[in-house]
This record gives structure tokens, sequence and C-alpha cells, in this order.
């Protein structure tokens, strides 16, 4: 199995404006499939993901390990297992008029061992995440 998983779209926008979608408007794009409460927000701050529920109950789904406006954000990665994080990293490019996003995703030494296990759900997570993004960038 691939020890490296990376994804990669092509969006219509500046570096800029795609680094500012992802971070400043995770909630408005990121589907909602892909949170642990439909109903949740999720709010993206220097040091973590967060998922909060109507309820008031919050989950992170990530800690920001290192962010670089526009060009990159660094996450260890929660969802699939709390105890387990993976590691996550977004960069932006500029490619033309437009900019490439690139999601690197791998496991950290003490996933290695289940990475295997996981790594189907993590592609296909990235798989709808990130045609949200171009969309929700397209269309606004």
């Amino acid at each position: 199995m691939d020890e490296i998983l990376v994804r990669r779209i092509a969006l219509a926008c500046s570096v800029e404006h795609a680094f500012e979608v992802f971070t400043d408007k995770i909630d408005l794009w990121w589907p909602r499939s892909h949170r642990r409460n439909r109903d949740a927000a999720l709010t993206l701050s220097k040091d973590a993901l967060m998922e909060r529920a109507p309820d008031g109950t919050h989950w992170m789904m990530a800690q920001v390990t290192a962010i670089d406006p526009p060009r990159l954000l660094s996450l260890d990665w929660y969802p699939g297992s709390p105890a387990a994080p993976t590691s996550v990293e977004i960069e932006f490019t500029a490619d033309g008029a437009g900019t490439v996003a690139t999601v690197t995703h791998r496991p950290l030494l003490e996933t290695k061992s289940i990475w295997p296990q996981r790594v189907s759900t993590f592609t296909s997570g990235w798989e709808a995440v990130l045609p949200a993004l171009k969309c929700y960038i397209e269309e606004t």
C-alpha cells in the first residue's frame, strides 16, 4: 500500500483567494457529509480545526502544526482515530492564472501499521472535499 496519499485540484482563482477560502470559509464549503455531525460548524484557527455541534459539543478534527499563508497549511489529522493522528499538508501553488491545491496525506510513525486499513477512507474523503472546494470557489 502506498505510504503517501496525494490529491491535486486546479482552482480558478489566485493562491491568496484559494488559501483564504480554505481556511477562513471552511464551514461554508466543507461537505456536511464529511463531518461527524451534519449540523456542526467548522472553524479553523491558528491552532486547530474544530467541529462544534448545535448542542455545544466539540471535536478537534486537526491540530495546526504549521501555517504559512497563503502557501501552506500543515495539520495533525484526527478523523479516523483521535488517538492515532495522520499528517496532512495542503499546499497552494500558482499555476498560470489559477492555483493548484495539493493535499499530501501520510501516516505518522505511530500510525504506519494501520495506514493500509485507513488510506481508502482518506482517499474517498479528499475526493469529496477537494471538489467541494472547487465548486464553492467557482460559484462565488
